[in-house]
Protein backbone atom coordinates (compact mmCIF):
# COMPACT_ATOMS: atom_id res chain seq x y z
CA UNK A 1 0.00 0.00 0.00
CA UNK A 2 2.80 2.17 0.82
CA UNK A 3 4.36 1.33 -2.10
CA UNK A 4 0.94 2.21 -4.14
CA UNK A 5 1.15 5.71 -2.52
CA UNK A 6 4.37 7.13 -3.31
CA UNK A 7 3.64 5.88 -6.51
CA UNK A 8 0.97 7.85 -6.90
CA UNK A 9 2.12 11.06 -5.39
CA UNK A 10 5.17 11.02 -7.54
CA UNK A 11 2.91 10.54 -11.01
CA UNK A 12 0.67 13.44 -9.38
CA UNK A 13 4.08 15.28 -8.67
CA UNK A 14 5.28 14.46 -12.17
CA UNK A 15 2.16 15.82 -14.36
CA UNK A 16 2.09 19.29 -12.10
CA UNK A 17 5.87 19.41 -12.59
CA UNK A 18 4.79 19.20 -16.70
CA UNK A 19 2.65 21.46 -16.34
CA UNK A 20 4.13 23.99 -14.66
CA UNK A 21 6.91 23.63 -17.53
CA UNK A 22 4.87 24.49 -19.85
CA UNK A 23 3.83 27.81 -18.29
CA UNK A 24 7.45 28.66 -17.52
CA UNK A 25 8.48 28.05 -21.11
CA UNK A 26 5.73 30.84 -22.41
CA UNK A 27 7.13 33.20 -19.82
CA UNK A 28 10.63 31.89 -21.20
CA UNK A 29 9.67 33.12 -24.77
CA UNK A 30 8.34 36.41 -23.89
CA UNK A 31 11.22 37.42 -22.07
CA UNK A 32 13.40 36.10 -25.05
CA UNK A 33 11.60 38.20 -27.09
CA UNK A 34 11.87 41.20 -24.81
CA UNK A 35 15.61 40.84 -24.92
CA UNK A 36 15.90 40.78 -28.40
CA UNK A 37 14.39 43.87 -28.94
CA UNK A 38 16.41 45.36 -26.16
CA UNK A 39 19.36 44.29 -28.37
CA UNK A 40 17.91 45.88 -31.44
CA UNK A 41 17.20 49.06 -29.52
CA UNK A 42 21.37 48.87 -28.27
CA UNK A 43 22.36 49.12 -32.21
CA UNK A 44 20.20 51.37 -33.23
CA UNK A 45 21.12 54.07 -31.08
CA UNK A 46 24.55 52.87 -31.54
CA UNK A 47 24.36 53.33 -35.16
CA UNK A 48 22.37 56.75 -34.45
CA UNK A 49 25.44 57.96 -32.35
CA UNK A 50 28.53 56.50 -33.80
CA UNK A 51 27.50 55.19 -37.20
CA UNK A 52 30.36 52.43 -36.62
CA UNK A 53 31.81 49.54 -38.58
CA UNK A 54 29.90 46.25 -38.75
CA UNK A 55 32.55 44.36 -36.59
CA UNK A 56 32.83 47.19 -33.72
CA UNK A 57 29.22 47.61 -34.06
CA UNK A 58 28.12 43.64 -33.24
CA UNK A 59 30.60 43.46 -30.35
CA UNK A 60 29.28 46.98 -29.10
CA UNK A 61 25.60 45.03 -29.38
CA UNK A 62 27.12 42.02 -27.62
CA UNK A 63 28.59 43.71 -24.57
CA UNK A 64 25.33 45.90 -23.83
CA UNK A 65 22.86 43.79 -24.32
CA UNK A 66 21.44 40.83 -22.39
CA UNK A 67 20.45 37.54 -22.40
CA UNK A 68 19.77 35.66 -26.50
CA UNK A 69 20.36 38.81 -27.88
CA UNK A 70 23.88 39.52 -26.81
CA UNK A 71 24.65 35.46 -27.34
CA UNK A 72 23.58 36.27 -31.41
CA UNK A 73 26.07 39.51 -31.56
CA UNK A 74 28.74 37.78 -30.17
CA UNK A 75 28.45 35.10 -32.25
CA UNK A 76 27.93 37.07 -35.41
CA UNK A 77 31.10 39.41 -34.65
CA UNK A 78 33.09 35.93 -34.36
CA UNK A 79 31.97 35.28 -37.51
CA UNK A 80 32.61 37.94 -39.28
CA UNK A 81 36.40 35.97 -38.98
CA UNK A 82 34.99 33.99 -41.92
CA UNK A 83 33.23 36.09 -44.18
CA UNK A 84 35.01 34.13 -47.15
CA UNK A 85 33.35 31.37 -46.82
CA UNK A 86 29.51 32.91 -46.13
CA UNK A 87 28.21 36.19 -46.34
CA UNK A 88 27.16 38.27 -43.53
CA UNK A 89 23.39 37.71 -44.70
CA UNK A 90 23.61 33.61 -44.89
CA UNK A 91 25.64 34.02 -41.46
CA UNK A 92 23.10 36.18 -39.81
CA UNK A 93 20.02 33.90 -40.76
CA UNK A 94 21.91 30.55 -40.01
CA UNK A 95 22.48 31.65 -36.52
CA UNK A 96 19.05 33.29 -36.39
CA UNK A 97 17.51 30.02 -37.11
CA UNK A 98 19.26 28.59 -33.99
CA UNK A 99 16.95 30.91 -31.83
CA UNK A 100 14.25 28.59 -30.70
CA UNK A 101 13.31 30.86 -27.64
CA UNK A 102 12.07 33.24 -30.28
CA UNK A 103 9.71 30.96 -31.88
CA UNK A 104 8.82 31.09 -35.53
CA UNK A 105 7.24 34.72 -35.49
CA UNK A 106 10.30 36.12 -33.58
CA UNK A 107 12.67 34.35 -35.94
CA UNK A 108 11.07 35.73 -39.27
CA UNK A 109 11.52 39.53 -37.40
CA UNK A 110 15.09 39.48 -36.76
CA UNK A 111 16.88 36.77 -39.69
CA UNK A 112 15.82 39.66 -42.69
CA UNK A 113 18.22 41.87 -40.77
CA UNK A 114 21.34 40.06 -41.86
CA UNK A 115 20.22 41.56 -45.60
CA UNK A 116 20.42 45.09 -44.46
CA UNK A 117 23.04 45.24 -41.70
CA UNK A 118 26.30 46.08 -42.55
CA UNK A 119 25.17 46.41 -46.37
CA UNK A 120 23.02 50.04 -46.52
CA UNK A 121 24.10 53.37 -45.15
CA UNK A 122 23.19 53.75 -41.49
CA UNK A 123 19.25 55.82 -41.63
CA UNK A 124 18.32 52.32 -43.53
CA UNK A 125 20.20 50.52 -41.28
CA UNK A 126 18.13 52.04 -38.32
CA UNK A 127 15.01 52.08 -39.96
CA UNK A 128 15.20 48.15 -39.92
CA UNK A 129 16.12 47.77 -36.71
CA UNK A 130 13.36 50.14 -35.60
CA UNK A 131 11.15 48.51 -37.79
CA UNK A 132 12.06 45.27 -36.44
CA UNK A 133 12.36 46.04 -32.45
CA UNK A 134 8.57 47.39 -33.08
CA UNK A 135 7.04 43.96 -34.21
CA UNK A 136 8.80 42.51 -31.51
CA UNK A 137 7.82 44.64 -29.08
CA UNK A 138 4.48 43.58 -30.59
CA UNK A 139 4.85 40.37 -30.20
CA UNK A 140 6.20 40.21 -26.46
CA UNK A 141 2.73 42.34 -25.93
CA UNK A 142 1.03 39.13 -27.72
CA UNK A 143 3.04 36.45 -26.14
CA UNK A 144 2.66 37.87 -22.67
CA UNK A 145 -0.77 37.55 -22.88
CA UNK A 146 -0.65 34.28 -24.56
CA UNK A 147 1.75 33.05 -21.25
CA UNK A 148 -1.16 34.41 -18.63
CA UNK A 149 -3.56 33.24 -20.08
CA UNK A 150 -2.15 29.67 -21.19
CA UNK A 151 0.24 29.81 -18.21
CA UNK A 152 -2.55 29.45 -16.04
CA UNK A 153 -4.44 26.64 -18.31
CA UNK A 154 -1.05 24.65 -18.51
CA UNK A 155 -0.87 24.53 -14.51
CA UNK A 156 -4.36 23.58 -14.60
CA UNK A 157 -4.19 20.60 -16.71
CA UNK A 158 -0.91 19.35 -15.13
CA UNK A 159 -2.50 19.83 -11.71
CA UNK A 160 -5.73 17.96 -13.22
CA UNK A 161 -4.44 15.88 -15.35
CA UNK A 162 -2.16 14.21 -11.90
CA UNK A 163 -5.00 13.69 -10.16
CA UNK A 164 -6.90 12.28 -12.82
CA UNK A 165 -4.04 9.76 -12.86
CA UNK A 166 -4.04 9.19 -9.41
CA UNK A 167 -7.59 8.36 -8.95
CA UNK A 168 -7.03 5.97 -12.12
CA UNK A 169 -4.06 4.49 -10.47
CA UNK A 170 -5.54 3.83 -7.46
Amino acid sequence: MMLRMTGAVLVAAGAAWLGFQAAAGLRSRTRAIRDMAGGLAVLERELELNAPPLSRLLAQGAARSQGIAGALFHACAQGLDNLAQESFADLWRRLTGRLFQLGREGQAVVAPLGDTLGRYDGERQREALAAARRRLEELAAQTEEDSRRMGRVYQALGLSGGAFLVILLL
